[in-house]
């Protein structure tokens, strides 16, 4: 019977792993050989279980270092690199204990093997997260333009898998990154970052590096090596310069290999005022009346990656924890917040938004952060909370103010509970701020037609705008951009604050186009782009940015 071509390609395609493997190898042993010291191939040697305790999981990885014989005092040490300072540490500390350490090298994936051995049951039992220490002199000149990125292209493909992604993550998290993209081709793996928002290529990678870019991910992040066909969600940290960064990976079948997400959060990450945020004028006034007010719900909406969480996490520290008792309820916690009584929902026990917030209510709170409103139950138990002397803060996925009321009536709130329960609706989208390298350029005419409908819009609602300039900042570009023109990001907002007549309107149960014509006539509420076009007139932005998110 022929052989499906499916299996033939599967073996070639082990075949040629397996020679790029004894290609490393060979490598590794020659670098070995130029340091004077033995070498060790673990992947053909059965490591000794009962050694698994001898060196600690966690300094284990820290060292990048296992031992895989031990006779009496004689001790053999695998390692990636002898100079490493982890590694010397351990070393040390072996021969004060009385050891006769004998320190062989071996490459990334022997290691790994031999780690997966000793540390697996661990892992299946407690789901610890692998923490990477990471120092810069590890990288090399990982400098915070992106250029110097592309010019670690050739040291990427030429250094052990650890080695690599470390390159890759240190280069995302000092460009500013917040997401790193692997996304194989027919013939190479496409490296993006999203930097302020917009996604910028990198560099490419050739599918035998990226095959252990792949093993080392599942790695850390304690994920099946074997399954490449479905998704798989995993997270591990790393540690630059005492800052410890949290990645959270995620694993997706496609069809040239697996495409790998890994987003980085800064749990150290200080949460700006409002004002540096891009709040000002009277939705600043609108967003710090409702925080000081001992019941109702506050809502931030907007699509993934508009910023919300970073919205809420400062309107929490904005708050005197000392005085008032704070709970939030995430998916998953993000950043940790100092006073603050953080939980994250769990489905497999059950532990969801819903039967987490009456238990949240059980905890005696003043304020409560409900990461997402997902479901009719949700809502109506955050509603509720907010009618009996708690300030509700959560998130809610629309595109605008006004659909966010919309929203909750089709999910089924009660209007006598939705009209009493909602203070403040905030709708957000995030633009990329001007670099200081922009120039003034002379306002063309479209410009200056674009900018004059929005402004005429604004003045409608009693909105004081300023004069249209004869010129405006556009972006340029240069070194400390990457040449993108951009750095940083400033949000552009509608804030709806809901006075009585709003309210009456919604318990009256009238049409949403009435209620919408309303606000649109009475609430001063500027629109995304009113809000957006505002800012390119302060020199923040540009108007390609405020069409980009605000179409």
């Amino acid at each position: 019977m022929p052989q499906d071509p499916k299996d033939l390609t599967s073996k070639a395609q082990t075949q040629i792993a397996g020679l790029n493997q004894e290609a490393k190898e060979k490598d590794i042993q020659d670098k070995a050989k130029r340091l004077g010291y033995p070498y060790v191939n673990l992947l053909s040697f059965s490591v000794n279980t009962d050694l698994k305790d001898f060196v600690p999981q966690e300094k284990s990885v820290k060292a990048k270092a296992a031992a895989f014989f031990r006779s009496g005092k004689k001790v053999r040490l695998a390692v990636l690199n002898p100079d490493l300072p982890a590694t010397k540490a351990l070393v040390t500390e072996l021969k004060i204990k009385g050891y006769d350490v004998s320190v062989i090298i071996c490459s990334s994936e022997s290691l790994q093997s031999a780690q997966q051995v000793y540390f697996a049951e661990e892992k299946e039992v407690h789901g610890d997260t692998i923490e990477n220490v990471v120092t810069e002199e590890e990288v090399g000149s990982a400098a915070t333009e992106l250029e110097s990125l592309e010019q670690l292209h050739d040291q990427i493909e030429k250094s052990a898998s650890d080695q690599a992604l470390n390159a890759i993550t240190v280069g995302a998290y000092k460009t500013r990154s917040s997401d790193i993209h692997f996304q194989p081709q027919e013939k190479d793996v496409l490296v993006r970052f999203r930097i302020d928002g917009v996604l910028k290529q990198v560099f490419t990678l050739t599918p035998q590096v990226y095959e252990g870019l792949v093993r080392q991910i599942k790695y850390m992040t304690h994920l099946n090596l074997n399954i490449t066909n479905a998704p798989q969600d995993g997270q591990y940290s790393f540690v630059i310069n005492e800052r410890k960064i949290n990645v959270r990976v995620s694993f997706m079948p496609s069809q040239w290999g697996e495409t790998i997400v890994m987003r980085l959060l800064d749990s150290q990450k200080t949460f700006q005022a409002f004002e540096k945020l891009g709040y000002e004028g009277e939705p600043l006034r609108n967003i710090l009346e409702s925080l000081k007010l001992p019941h109702g719900m506050i809502l931030v909406t907007g699509p993934t990656g508009s910023g919300k969480t970073t919205t809420m996490y400062s309107m929490l520290q904005s708050v005197d924890t000392k005085a008032k008792k704070v709970i939030t309820l995430e998916d998953p916690v993000e950043y940790e917040l100092n006073g603050i009584t953080q939980s994250q929902v769990d489905h497999d026990v059950d532990y969801t938004f819903a039967s987490g917030l009456r238990a949240i209510l059980r905890q005696d709170p003043d304020i409560i952060m409900v990461g997402e409103i997902r479901d009719l139950e949700t809502a109506e138990t955050a509603a509720q909370a907010s009618l009996t002397g708690h300030l509700v803060i959560s998130t809610l996925h629309t595109n605008s103010a006004l659909e966010s009321i919309s929203r909750l009536v089709n999910m089924g709130v009660k209007n006598f509970i939705l009209a009493p329960a909602l203070d403040l609706i905030i709708a957000q989208r995030l633009v990329r701020k001007l670099c200081e390298c922009a120039e003034d350029t002379p306002v063309t005419e479209t410009e200056r037609q674009q900018i004059e409908t929005t402004v005429q819009a604004a003045a409608k609602k009693g909105i004081e705008v300023p004069a249209i300039p004869a010129t405006m900042k556009h972006a340029k570009g240069c070194d400390k951009c990457g040449q993108s023109g951009y750095v940083g990001q400033v949000a552009i907002a509608e804030v709806l604050r809901f006075n009585q007549e709003l309210r009456d309107l919604i318990l009256e149960g009238k049409p949403m186009p009435e209620v919408h014509a309303y606000i649109n006539e009475n609430c001063k509420m500027l629109s995304l782009q009113e809000d957006g076009i505002l800012k390119v007139l302060k020199g923040m932005t540009t108007l390609e940015e405020v069409y980009r998110v605000a179409a």
